[in-house]
C-alpha cells in the first residue's frame, strides 16, 4: 500500500476576472471543466497564481466550492493560505476545515519581511498543527524567506501533519538537500517549477504543482505521467517541450502570456487579472514568437 497522500500533476488554477475586475464563475467552472476533459483529476486551489493576495476570503471560499463541484467527489483539492499572519492563515484555514471540501491543505512562509530560521519553524509548526488533514509547504521564492533544508527535516521530524513540499526555488542542489534528509518513501516531494518539473520527478517527486498546466495540461502530464513510470528519457523530452513554451511564455509580465496560450488548447480564455492593465499586455512579438513556438510543436488553435 502507498504511503503516499498525494501523487501526479496539481493544477494551479488561474483565477478568471471580467473586465471590471470582478469574478467571472461561470468562466470558473468551465475552466474546471476543461482541466477534467484533459484528465486532470488535482487541484491547487486559491495559489499565487489565481491573484490569492488579491481574493477575499468569501471569493476564495466560492471559487474552492466551484472546483469542488466541478471537479466530483474523487478528484483531490489542496487548498492554499498563503495570508500575512498566523491568524490571518488560521482564520481561513478554519474556514476551509468548515467547509469539508479540501483533501489537504498548503501554506507558505511568512511574505514581505525576512524571517529568523525560529520564527519560520514556529510560524509553519503552528500553522501545519492547526489543520485537520495533511498539510504541505510551499517553497517560494515570492516570500521574504525561504525554508532551508535543516527546517524542513526538524518539521518533518516533530510535526505529523507535514506530509509534502513544493519546491519552486528552482535550485536543484537544495532540493538534493532536502530529498537527504527527508524519507522520499512517505514524504510527498511536489515539483513546483514548471523548468524543473521533470527534473524533481526523476529525483524522487511524485507529482508537481503546475500553472503551465492552465492552458497546456495534457503537456504537463506527460512530464509527470513519464516521470512515474520511470521512463526518464521521454520525461525529459517532454520537459524540454514544456520548457520550449515556457521561454516565450517568459516574456510578458505575470499571467498576461499564459491567458494568450489559452487562444491554443480549446478551454476558455481568461480576460485579464486583477493587476494594473498593463500586467495583462503581451506584445505583437511575443504573440508571434508564441505562435512559432505552437506551430513548432504541433499544437494548433
Amino acid at each position: 500500500m502507498s504511503k503516499h497522500y498525494v501523487k501526479g500533476m496539481f493544477t494551479e488554477l488561474i483565477t478568471p476576472f471580467n473586465e471590471d475586475g470582478s469574478i467571472d464563475y461561470d468562466m470558473m467552472a468551465g475552466l474546471v471543466d476543461f482541466q477534467v476533459d484533459n484528465g486532470v483529476t488535482n487541484f491547487f486551489v486559491n495559489g499565487l497564481g489565481a491573484e490569492c493576495h488579491c481574493l477575499s476570503n468569501d471569493e476564495k471560499m466560492k471559487l474552492l466550492e466551484i472546483v469542488r463541484r466541478q471537479a466530483g467527489p474523487d478528484a483531490t483539492l489542496m487548498a492554499c493560505s498563503f495570508e500575512g499572519s498566523l491568524m490571518q492563515n488560521k482564520e481561513l484555514l478554519q474556514l476551509y476545515m468548515d467547509s469539508g471540501l479540501c483533501d489537504c491543505y498548503c501554506i507558505t512562509a511568512p511574505p514581505y519581511f525576512r524571517h529568523t530560521t525560529e520564527a519560520l519553524y514556529d510560524w509553519a509548526e503552528q500553522l501545519i498543527s492547526y489543520c485537520d488533514k495533511p498539510c504541505y509547504i510551499y517553497n517560494s521564492v515570492q516570500m521574504g524567506t525561504l525554508f532551508d533544508p535543516d527546517t524542513l527535516e526538524k518539521l518533518w521530524k516533530n510535526v505529523p501533519n507535514f506530509r509534502g513540499y513544493k519546491d519552486a526555488t528552482t535550485d536543484m542542489i537544495h532540493f538534493m538537500q532536502v530529498l537527504l534528509r527527508i524519507d522520499k518513501e512517505s514524504f510527498d516531494f511536489l515539483g513546483g517549477c514548471d523548468a524543473t518539473d521533470g527534473l524533481a520527478m526523476l529525483m524522487g517527486a511524485v507529482g508537481c504543482v503546475s500553472f503551465m498546466a492552465v492552458p497546456f495540461p495534457a503537456q504537463m502530464k506527460e512530464i509527470v505521467d513519464y516521470g512515474l513510470a520511470g521512463e526518464a528519457e521521454k520525461c525529459m523530452d517532454a520537459q524540454y517541450r514544456v520548457l520550449k513554451i515556457r521561454n516565450a511564455l517568459k516574456k510578458s509580465p505575470f499571467n498576461a502570456a499564459y491567458m494568450y496560450a489559452q487562444n491554443f488548447t480549446g478551454g476558455p480564455v481568461v480576460k485579464r487579472s486583477r493587476m494594473p492593465e498593463h500586467q495583462d499586455y503581451v506584445s505583437d512579438e511575443v504573440k508571434a514568437d508564441i505562435d512559432r513556438v505552437m506551430k513548432e510543436l504541433g499544437i494548433s488553435k
